[in-house]
């Protein structure tokens, strides 16, 4: 009895199948100065980039992408605010608006339609973005 004329070809050689190849693109992002930081300190900061890279895709700024394309979408335009500038609300207490201390708190109906625009909102992102950790917070 012969060989099969199924692997006719097949040698040694030729049978390997080959390894992958090494990743050889840089998928962290990219060493940050601070500035204004004394020379010291930003040698530190810098080694600690280093030692801890960040990936170039960071959930933040996905999600934040997702937030500004859906919002171009609806033809809208991101708000520009000023986070660090001083609040316009001296007299307004921090606690204002939350279920619970001194100001103006929600009605009870009005924290279950907000809860309900979180959880939609939550949703959507997951949609857009297909990033499974936004899961957790349904």
């Amino acid at each position: 009895m012969g060989r099969s004329s199924s692997n006719k070809g097949i040698t040694n050689r030729n049978a390997n199948v080959m390894y992958a190849p090494p990743n050889t693109q840089d998928n962290t992002q990219s060493i940050r100065r601070i500035p204004g930081v004394a020379y010291g300190e930003q040698q530190d900061l810098i080694n600690q980039q280093k030692a801890a890279p960040l990936p170039k895709t960071a959930r933040e700024s996905t999600l934040r992408q997702a937030q500004q394309e859906g919002m171009q979408r609806r033809g809208m335009k991101p708000p520009a605010i000023e986070v660090f500038a001083e609040t316009q609300r001296k007299d307004e207490p921090v606690t204002a608006g939350l279920p619970f201390g001194p100001g103006i708190n929600p009605q009870p109906d009005e924290q279950i339609y907000q809860a309900q625009n979180i959880k939609d909102f939550i949703y959507q992102s997951w949609v857009e973005t297909g990033d499974d950790s936004l899961l957790e917070f349904l």
